[in-house]
């Protein structure tokens, strides 16, 4: 079987740069992190190994580093943290980071906050912290019917979410609201990777997508890539179906960017056998 390997496919660099801060931490203290650093389980599994473990229970944290997430998180809940007598490192991307304050800065001019985003997402929820009870996540045409008439809103977007129904939801938001400030907010790792997966679809029989069940930015490359081939979904090699697969000549291959490289080359030896 040919595999076609997708340039960007494996971590973005702000997930990169959370992973080595983690690890570097990690060579001489306990790290701690708040809740999962990123969202992919074998990875975690590793980072397990080297005593960089998520945690909910900060009250049983002794003589270690707490770390917040790659994701970010609100600011009552960086205040909370901030209370413990533990030192506390900032892993959150710094393109989240940009989001954040973007939104407080509208929110502090009296705007309403639109978040396009998947609700419950800790990256969302992050979000929606810093919006000064103006937050308000957005995913559909109803969602936005639903909101009442504000005098002025802010739209921005998860950083991981689909640039083309982006566009489709602003031009919603400016339809209904007189005064509309909407700030592109999708990071340009996940614009270059979906990108890049509408180009090389073009070139195979059918595309393989590896990554989490619960990444967000894995779940919007699935979705799009299931317009233009059939597609499939793994977290790792082990869930590789020979049989499904082997009716394909030349097989496209991406990944999330919580992905990696360790898994994403296992997968791509495994399709080669095929």
């Amino acid at each position: 079987m040919n595999v076609i390997l997708a340039k960007s496919a494996g971590f973005c660099w702000g997930v990169k740069r959370a992973v080595e801060k983690a690890r570097t931490l990690a060579q001489t203290k306990t790290v701690r992190t708040d809740g999962p650093l990123i969202h992919n389980t074998e990875m975690l599994k590793r980072l397990e190994n080297e005593n960089i473990i998520e945690t909910d229970d900060l009250s049983s944290i002794e003589d270690a580093v707490i770390l917040i997430r790659a994701h970010g998180i609100p600011p009552e809940r960086y205040k909370l943290l901030n209370s413990f007598n533990i030192q506390l490192e900032d892993a959150t991307c710094p393109y989240v980071s940009k989001i954040q304050a973007t939104i407080e800065k509208h929110a502090d001019e009296d705007y309403e906050i639109l978040i396009y985003g998947d609700r419950g997402h800790a990256e969302v929820i992050g979000l929606v912290g810093f919006a000064k009870n103006r937050g308000h996540v957005i995913k559909t045409e109803d969602d936005i019917n639903k909101l009442p008439d504000f005098p002025k809103v802010c739209l921005v977007s998860q950083s991981t979410q689909n640039f083309e129904k982006l566009q489709i939801i602003a031009q919603h938001i400016k339809d209904k609201f007189d005064e509309v400030i909407f700030v592109d907010t999708i990071c340009n790792a996940t614009k270059d990777r979906q990108k890049e997966l509408v180009d090389l679809s073009k070139k195979v029989d059918a595309m393989v997508v590896v990554g989490g069940k619960q990444s967000a930015n894995t779940m919007q490359l699935v979705k799009l890539a299931e317009k233009f081939v059939p597609t499939f979904h793994i977290q790792n090699h082990e869930e590789i179906e020979p049989e499904l697969l082997k009716q394909y000549q030349t097989i496209g291959l991406t990944a999330g960017a919580s992905t990696p490289d360790f898994i994403i080359r296992k997968v791509k030896d495994t399709l080669e056998k095929i």
